[in-house]
């Protein structure tokens, strides 16, 4: 399950009842995090508190925050990262094109 708050600073999303971004959850969340950022015009902020694990789909989501945000000339971040994430982000170099917080 994804969910979507509102805040001042943009648009705050995060994968609950899980710790892992698969493929039986990686198209519900690519959708909030590109309609955010297309629909609404926000800014988006992932927070991936409780991910501990990612596959390709999940990189994949984060590869259509960046392209729409830069698209829309709005703002994609990641929060709170984990390290086992934050060691595949580096491994992929995904870490140099997306903000992390």
């Amino acid at each position: 399950m994804v969910e979507v708050n509102k805040t001042a600073q943009g648009t705050v999303i995060a994968v609950t009842e899980t710790n892992r971004i698969t493929v039986t959850n990686a198209n519900e969340l690519k959708t909030a995090v590109v309609d955010a950022i297309t629909k609404d015009k926000t800014n988006v902020m992932l927070d991936l508190k409780e991910i501990k694990y990612m596959d390709s789909t999940g990189i994949s989501v984060l590869i259509s925050g960046v392209k729409a945000s830069r698209e829309n000339n709005l703002n994609f971040e990641l929060q709170n990262v984990q390290v086992e994430v934050m060691k595949l982000l580096k491994l992929m170099k995904i870490d140099k094109i997306i903000d992390i917080r």
